[in-house]
């Protein structure tokens, strides 16, 4: 192999070759809790805070468990600190959910930064996969949701949380979905 072809040859993907499936079963579960938060964005405030706190504890919970078992070295660590700090930003919210809409929003906002940050480094590590575009596009909608939250571009009423949550959650599910399907031949570490 000569250097010219090694330096253009893609970095392998840090993706397990053996653990797909709970990518999908994950994915499927987000987008299930995407559902459940579109159904209920009429309640008040503190139902918003304690619900969203709720659903960002139960989505870091999920998402710590795919970085343990899909992910390899750095970006598993990556992803666990992520989902981390998502399930410690829900966990808070849960337990205090007095804290209000506009608290909640920005403690969203701040859980979207991380999720979409830490997808964006998912997406450029799978990039010989097909399946980065999925997560770029979701690592995308969870900056976007974070950037309008932050900037109170939709009026923080509870509605316009739980549609930038759902949003960020289905987008998340879905590319985790896609990742499931990710053929085992299209992984260069399955070999």
């Amino acid at each position: 192999m000569s250097a010219v072809s090694a330096a253009a040859a893609p970095r392998p993907a840090n993706l397990h070759a053996s653990r797909r499936r709970p990518a999908g079963i994950v994915g499927l579960a987000l987008l299930g809790l995407a559902l459940a938060v579109a159904f209920s964005p009429g309640k008040a405030s503190m139902l918003i805070g304690a619900a969203s706190g709720w659903a960002l504890w139960l989505a870091g919970a999920l998402m710590l468990g795919f970085a343990l078992l899909m992910f390899t070295g750095p970006l598993r660590a990556a992803g666990a600190a992520a989902a981390l700090a998502a399930a410690g930003l829900g966990a808070w919210l849960t337990f205090h959910p007095t804290a209000g809409a506009l608290a909640a929003a920005l403690l969203l906002a701040a859980a979207f930064v991380v999720d979409g940050a830490f997808q964006l480094a998912a997406a450029l590590h799978l990039r010989p996969l097909a399946v980065w575009r999925w997560m770029l596009a979701s690592a995308l909608t969870s900056l976007a949701a974070a950037g309008l939250l932050a900037a109170g571009l939709p009026e923080r009423t509870s509605e316009a949380v739980s549609l930038l949550l759902c949003a960020a959650l289905a987008t998340t599910g879905a590319a985790l979905v896609a990742l499931g399907f990710t053929r085992r031949s299209e992984n260069p570490l399955a070999d």
